[in-house]
This record gives C-alpha cells, structure tokens and sequence, in this order.
C-alpha cells in the first residue's frame, strides 16, 4: 500500500504543478516547468516500478499454471492468479491513462473508451 500512497502523492503533486504552470503569468515559468518535469519523472518512475513488480508476478503465477497438471487444483489457482493479476496491470495502466494531468506533449489523439451501455 505504501507503494500506491507514493504513486498518488506524486501524481497529486504533478496535477499541483501543472496547475501552477498554467495559471502562472510569466513569473519564474523555467522554474515551474523544471517542478513539473520533476513531479511528472517522479511520477512516472514511480509508476513503471509498480508495473515492473506486477508483471514479475504475472510471469511467476504463469510459471505456475504451466508447470501444473491441468484440471488440477494447482492449475486452477494459478490460472486465476495470472486472471487476477493480468486485471490488475489492465487497471493500473488504464487509471494511470487517465489520471495523467493532459499537455500538449501527451494530449490524446484517440477519444477516450466508453463503456458498453453508457451512450
């Protein structure tokens, strides 16, 4: 949990810059777009680290299932470990998508995905 807490914070404190930039009226921009620049690294690094460890355990639960006997127990665990964990990167690569402060250098291109039955 200390890890999300960290991601948030600098995330938090991302949006926080990037607010300051823009409302800024030319006093210290270098400076406020070196804290952006920072906050959004931060963030960044931060966020790749939490990914790197859950694809680690993606590929050991994957390990796993395709060590084990299918139609066993040990498969079926294993098999709903990669589901689980596999739901889990979805999620945190689609919050982190949309949670990212919008600029011009990572403005989306594509229209945002509706769910099914909201239109």
């Amino acid at each position: 949990m200390a890890r999300r807490q960290a991601i948030e914070a600098a995330l938090a404190s991302w949006r926080d810059a990037e607010r300051r930039l823009a409302e800024s009226v030319d006093s210290e921009p270098d400076s406020l777009k070196r804290e952006v620049d920072l906050y959004r690294d931060e963030f960044q690094r931060l966020s790749a680290e939490h990914m790197v460890e859950w694809i680690a355990k993606l590929h050991e639960a994957e390990g796993r299932r395709a060590m084990a006997t299918p139609s066993t127990l040990p498969f079926h665990v294993a098999a709903r470990d990669t589901q689980y964990i596999a739901a889990e990167i979805w999620e945190a690569a689609r919050n982190s998508d949309e949670d990212t402060p919008e600029t011009e250098a990572n403005r989306r291109t594509t229209p945002r995905p509706v769910r099914p039955g909201l239109i």
